[in-house]
């Protein structure tokens, strides 16, 4: 039985009926019976039950795949035959359920910092994700060397994320294991249909500010404000009141190096200046938002520093739901795949907490811990499977309603006064002894007592 009410603005301590309004089960079975394996029969695990434990897993604290199982379904499978189940699922239509899944959650009125004259913030980053030594992984994932020609200890799992800003809800994501880089997996994710809200502006850092993506977002209408690189050329056209520069950029084909043709866009030089640094910080930015008067270049300096929002959900993402030394739990780089979009729809519920928490509050989103809200949700969570019909509907709807009034006073994170970190290796690498092949051999050891 839920335990969602209007009164409490989405926040809910019973995780099917938050998965469900997440992905509803006949919009999943709908979904596998189009694109999933075939079935020789009724399965002892349907297509929704699985996933819901899959990212219920993501959420808890401790407890392998099987015990997620058991617990919030009641189902006695072994982590073998569940292994087989994700290996004929795949990763491939995993996203896809994401994708169907995961929508914009930031309201005009609700959320007003999530928005900037009316077009909503989103910003694209990528992250890595460290894969265990496995021999599935050693022979399908590719380590790749650093500028020494030194290969890592571990095979990356590389993610670029499309993330609302403001709520940090995930949006999109595109994976690799290979050698493809995050601006392949940008031009894949470019590529869906439907990936960017209507009326949004993206953010991105230098990785992300070329002119293919623009091109490809003036084709799908996006706006767009991006840091770009020193290097790269430009035709200045007009100069504008404020200082900005209204540019010519070629535009070249990144698969076939042809040129594709021009586009023209405006150019932010801005200077950040920090008290005790000698030297000021060089900003260059572009954006399709074309008019000085409605959108100063001084403002649009300003609301880039927004983009750090996602970078904050990653440390949140790793350090809260990816518990093993950064490492992730899974044995092949599929199955890895489907780990980590089980964590963005973790995160996806969890921002809806978030947000429930925060309009309680009277603060912003942001300003809610994402460990106590994820901590509490979990132990709720749990509490109510245990508890089953010993708690009335009553009970448990004026349990819900104590814990989101105590989240509104103790996960509130207080203001902070804005700092500034250089940039710089904490501690330089070392040249230990690296060892190219991981091996293992039988502990063998004796006890012995002196002057027994």
């Amino acid at each position: 039985m839920s335990c969602t009410s209007s009164a409490f603005r989405g926040f809910s301590g019973d995780f099917p009926a938050a998965f469900a309004k997440l992905f509803p089960e006949s919009k999943c079975e709908e979904l596998f019976a189009r694109k999933g394996p075939r079935r020789g029969g009724t399965p002892k695990l349907g297509a929704w039950q699985w996933l819901m434990a899959r990212v219920y897993h993501s959420m808890a604290e401790t407890g392998s795949f099987s015990t997620q199982v058991k617990r919030i379904l009641g189902l006695d499978i072994s982590d073998s035959a569940l292994s087989q189940r994700s290996r004929s699922i795949g990763h491939e239509l995993v996203l896809e359920v994401f994708q169907e899944a995961v929508g914009p959650m930031a309201g005009r009125e609700a959320h007003p910092e999530a928005f900037h004259k009316g077009r909503r913030l989103v910003a694209l980053d990528g992250t890595v994700f460290n894969l265990r030594n496995t021999e599935a992984m050693e022979r399908e994932a590719v380590k790749i060397p650093d500028k020494n020609g030194n290969p890592p200890a571990f095979a990356h799992l590389r993610a670029v994320v499309l993330l609302e800003l403001g709520v940090r809800q995930p949006l999109a994501v595109e994976l690799d294991w290979t050698e493809r880089g995050e601006a392949t997996l940008t031009r894949r994710l470019a590529a869906k249909p439907g990936v960017f809200p209507q009326d949004c502006l993206v953010l991105g850092d230098r990785l992300f500010g070329s002119p293919w993506l623009v091109w490809e977002l003036g084709k799908l209408g996006v706006d767009y404000l991006l840091r770009v690189k020193s290097n790269i050329k430009t035709e200045e056209t007009e100069r504008l009141a404020d200082g900005s520069l209204l540019v010519r950029v070629p535009v070249i084909d990144p698969k076939t190096r042809r040129k594709l043709g021009e586009v023209v866009l405006r150019e932010i030089r801005a200077l950040i200046h920090f008290e005790g640094e000698p030297k000021p910080m060089e900003l260059r930015l572009w954006t399709s938002l074309h008019d000085a008067a409605e959108h100063p270049a001084r403002e649009l300096a300003g609301l880039y520093n927004e983009r750090w929002g996602e970078e904050v959900f990653f440390r949140e993402l790793k350090s809260q739901l990816l518990h093993s030394d950064n490492l992730l739990d899974s044995q092949t780089p599929q199955s890895a795949a489907q780990e980590v979009v089980a964590m963005l729809l973790a995160a996806s519920i969890i921002a809806s907490q978030r947000s429930a928490v925060a309009q309680r509050a009277g603060v912003r989103p942001a300003r809610v811990s994402f460990a106590q809200v994820h901590e509490q949700t979990a132990a709720l969570c749990r509490f109510f499977e245990l508890a089953g019909e010993l708690l009335s509907p009553g009970g448990r709807i004026e349990l819900v309603r104590r814990l989101l009034d105590e989240l509104a006073q103790t996960a509130i994170i207080r203001k902070r006064k804005p700092r500034s970190c250089k940039r710089a290796v904490r501690q330089p690498a070392k040249p230990w002894p690296k060892m190219r092949e991981p091996v293992s051999k039988p502990l063998v050891k004796s006890i012995s007592i002196p002057n027994p």
